[in-house]
């Protein structure tokens, strides 16, 4: 999506993240893992890395690995999204029809995630069958921390939690920073779990991952988002100061920050049509190698906690059947999240060890 909300932001809006420093071992771990387990590609693949110049020095890196296991490995540069991007469609459509790849990674940047919502983007990879990881504005926390987790046990995890909410009719989300909400939950609406393994043809999706999510039927209470998804994203990083979100019916009825620009861009992106300001998505993040916020969505989606979308729902995994051009995540810091009564996670941390009744056995 674009408009004027991919305008940049004062740098003032941002705080540093609390992230480790990420080493270039940690980054080829990372890139194994994407090409070993969560794409799991093997000697007859055909693999094709799309990035820019800003993100191709970590998409070289993909390429390596996926070159120790494939025979055809290649990187293509393509213009940059922001700047361009009919000719950068174009550019990767050619790329795709050359080269009719079996695997594909996307890194490049795109400000107003277009690419992920460009339903002849999806068609391009489903033409070829390729298996595809979308690592939009690829960084070094999301390689070299986010996807050097081990995926299987990602996987495991993302599955027992959302076995855990299954059939669930309250959650509770609280935190230092002032979220208070109470959702209702529809038993009968299906948790998703995203594990970030793509080994069939057509298979793909955003990584790094690890989240379960559901499509709540109503909401009241306050979001304090540290993290803004797409299209506010690349402009405000990790936020100094949380956004406040007043959600009433299961409706934003007001927000606040004390930037009066970046509110005023909110409000407008939210009154865009009918259900823009809707609360369609509840997830939870999965991935506990994640462990603090980084200021970029395609991480901070997956750190324990939670993430909050107004606008569309994805019915398809949700069961919740109504429209939006509009998804906004609104990632939540360290909440402490209640299920039914019973505790989730406290200041953004699952019990360890797990309870018993957690188990499958």
């Amino acid at each position: 999506m674009s408009g004027p909300a991919a305008s940049s932001a004062a740098t003032g809006l941002r705080r540093p993240s609390a992230l480790p420093p990420v080493s270039d071992a940690d980054l080829d771990r990372g890139a194994r893992e994407l090409i070993d387990t969560c794409l799991a590609v093997g000697a007859s693949d055909r693999v094709l890395v799309l990035a820019d110049e800003a993100t191709r020095g970590l998409a070289e890196r993909i390429v390596t690995a996926a070159a120790r296991v494939a025979d055809d490995a290649r990187l293509h540069l393509v213009p940059g999204l922001d700047d361009d991007y009919p000719a950068a469609f174009a550019e990767i459509e050619r790329a795709i029809a050359g080269h009719r790849p079996t695997v594909t990674a996307f890194a490049a940047r795109d400000g107003d995630d277009r690419l992920a919502w460009d339903e002849r983007f999806w068609a391009l990879l489903d033409g070829v069958g390729a298996r595809h990881a979308q690592l939009t504005a690829l960084d070094r926390p999301s390689l070299g921390i986010g996807l050097a987790a081990d995926y299987r046990e990602v996987a495991r995890f993302s599955e027992l939690v959302r076995d855990r909410l299954a059939g669930a009719t309250t959650a509770e989300v609280r935190n230092a920073l002032g979220t208070e909400i109470r959702f209702t939950l529809d038993p009968a609406r299906p948790w998703t779990a995203f594990t970030g393994l793509y080994h069939a043809p057509s298979e793909g999706g955003r990584l790094p991952q690890g989240e379960v999510f559901c499509s709540p039927i109503g909401a009241d209470g306050v979001i304090a988002a540290s993290v803004l998804g797409y299209p506010f994203n690349a402009s405000t990083g990790l936020l100094a100061e949380p956004v406040r979100f007043e959600v009433r019916g299961g409706r934003l009825v007001g927000l606040e920050h004390p930037d009066a620009e970046l509110a005023a861009r909110l409000r407008a992106w939210f009154d865009r049509d009918e259900h823009a300001g809707r609360i369609g998505e509840f997830a939870v993040g999965t991935n506990r190698a994640c462990t603090a916020l980084s200021g970029t969505l395609l991480f901070d989606e997956n750190v324990p906690g939670c993430h909050i979308a107004l606008g569309h729902p994805f019915g398809d995994y949700t069961g919740a059947h109504w429209h939006s051009e509009v998804h906004v995540d609104l990632v939540v810091e360290r909440p402490t999240i209640t299920v039914d009564g019973a505790p989730l996670l406290v200041d953004g941390r699952y019990p360890d060890p797990l309870p018993a009744d957690w188990s499958p056995e």
